[in-house]
């Protein structure tokens, strides 16, 4: 079966800190690689793009 989110986030401590603090949400914005563990998708928003071009389009 699958890792358990403790499995999957020894290298991603804020997937665990977002897991463990039902308030918590994750943000992620990495071009190619945006992506977090299904148990905390419901509270993460994930962008795959490039931050100056996201950021440039904030404003």
């Amino acid at each position: 079966m699958g890792k358990s989110v403790y499995e999957s986030t020894e290298k991603y401590p804020f997937w665990k800190m977002t897991y463990d603090n039902k308030k918590a949400i994750y943000a992620c914005l990495n071009y190619g690689e945006a992506f977090c563990p299904e148990k905390i998708n419901g509270r993460s928003i994930c962008i795959d793009g490039d931050i100056g071009e996201v950021l440039a389009k904030l404003k």
